[in-house]
């Protein structure tokens, strides 16, 4: 049975309380000392912000190049770069934070979402030393090789 909850911020919110009597008894007096759920997630998103603000003005000095991907990759990579280079550059030398700058592929900055500070160095020099694009191998010699053609009998 829903328990209507008046919380610490004013807010009364339903609450569907299991257990024993004295478990919801218990935990009706905790939810009434915390906040409503409209609340926390607004005091979130705006920890969230802040910690946002903070990323961006600690790499506002560097010249980011845009990143390439699709709009939906880029929108959330922006927000990750940001907060990792700002990380990188608090506490590495520039020449471990330029590699990550070079790294503009949103794909990448995704997939190294979890990986210490030393392993996207290593990734991000392991990822500038790569060709940007495909190179082509010519041959020396002008052999055709034909596809081989099997004989049905």
């Amino acid at each position: 049975m829903e328990q209507q909850i008046i919380h610490a911020c004013g807010h009364e919110q339903g609450h569907y309380l299991t257990g024993y009597d004295s478990q919801k008894d218990r935990k009706a007096k905790w939810l009434k000392t915390t906040t409503c759920r409209d609340c926390f997630v607004a005091e979130k998103r705006a920890e969230e912000v802040a910690a946002a603000a903070l990323s961006s003005a600690a790499v506002s000095h560097l010249a980011l190049p845009p990143l390439t991907g699709t709009d939906r990759q880029i929108g959330w990579t922006s927000t990750i770069r940001t907060k990792r280079l700002a990380a990188l550059t608090n506490s590495n030398s520039d020449a471990d934070c330029n590699a990550c700058l070079r790294v503009t592929d949103a794909k990448w900055w995704i997939d190294s979402l979890d990986l210490t500070d030393v392993d996207l160095i290593a990734a991000a020099n392991q990822s500038s030393n790569m060709p940007r694009s495909p190179t082509l191998i010519r041959s020396t010699t002008n052999t055709v090789i034909a596809p081989h053609r099997h004989r049905l009998t």
